[in-house]
């Protein structure tokens, strides 16, 4: 993507491919270092990792959340203009053959907010259907709840941001295995000092690590979340769009798709396979 702002990098690779009592095949990507964390099997049940064909000869790898029993939302920079796409539940490591009770899909469909706007970002959202009847999950996979539009924005609050860390779309630069980190939700003014163009109406809102380290856990699509109820069920506050190239060095803050702007739309989508 040639443009001043790349796909929101926030990602950290750990060199032991055994973390957790899970196994992971290394990728031999070496190169991510950004102080996330090791996950455990199971804490982001909600995860789904997107593997997107373009063509022939082109794979792109991005993140999503799961909604409900047929579908994963992503930012529409991930399968826009696709050929088709994996959605892969349960994952513990980026590549497959690795988890031994990871699901896979062949997507049926995917459907693009008719509003999005390839160079500014905006209405970067996309709903992935991956089966017509609904799937009978296990328990390690679990959806995440969309928030509603008037629900707190949880300004000043941690959250969690899972993903592999891929510093560009294939799989050179990202973690073998799911990492996450904490950050904090800013507020709209310090948004804008980073991102001048996001406004209250942009859909799009920023989240940081508190104390501005590195952090690149995030590859395209990934869900930040916040922890609610049983062990299992988190609210989808955002999915990560877009950030500085730099802010993997620095710790930039990072650009989200505000889950709250777009749950509707998202509903609607849903509801048309019902």
């Amino acid at each position: 993507m040639k443009t001043a702002l790349l796909v929101i990098l926030l990602g950290c690779v750990l060199p032991a491919a055994e973390i957790y009592g899970y196994k992971c095949t290394p990728t031999g990507n070496v190169n991510v270092t950004a102080n996330g964390r090791p996950t455990y099997a199971g804490q982001f049940p909600h995860h789904a990792l997107l593997v997107v064909q373009f063509g022939e000869q082109e794979t792109r790898h991005c993140s999503g959340a799961l909604v409900d029993d047929r579908h994963v939302v992503t930012v529409a920079q991930c399968v826009h203009g696709s050929s088709s796409v994996m959605v892969h539940l349960g994952a513990d490591c980026l590549l497959e053959g690795d988890d031994k009770f990871r699901l896979v899909f062949t997507a049926l469909e995917y459907t693009v907010h008719e509003g999005f706007n390839t160079s500014t970002f905006v209405n970067d959202v996309a709903v992935v259907r991956f089966t017509d009847e609904p799937v009978r999950l296990p328990p390690w996979v679990y959806p995440a709840r969309l928030p509603e539009a008037d629900e707190d924005q949880y300004v000043g609050q941690q959250v969690l941001s899972s993903g592999y860390g891929l510093m560009n779309y294939a799989t050179e630069g990202a973690a073998d295995a799911l990492q996450f980190m904490r950050l904090t939700v800013l507020e709209l003014e310090a948004c804008q000092e980073e991102f001048s163009f996001v406004t209250s109406e942009s859909g799009t809102f920023c989240a940081q690590e508190a104390d501005h380290e590195p952090n690149c856990v995030s590859d395209v699509g990934s869900p930040l979340v916040l922890k609610e109820g049983r062990l299992q069920e988190y609210v989808l506050l955002g999915l990560a769009s877009f950030g500085q190239k730099f802010a993997c060095n620095y710790g930039n803050p990072g650009a989200l798709q505000e889950m709250r702007v777009h749950a509707a739309w998202v509903k609607e989508v849903l509801s048309k396979v019902d």
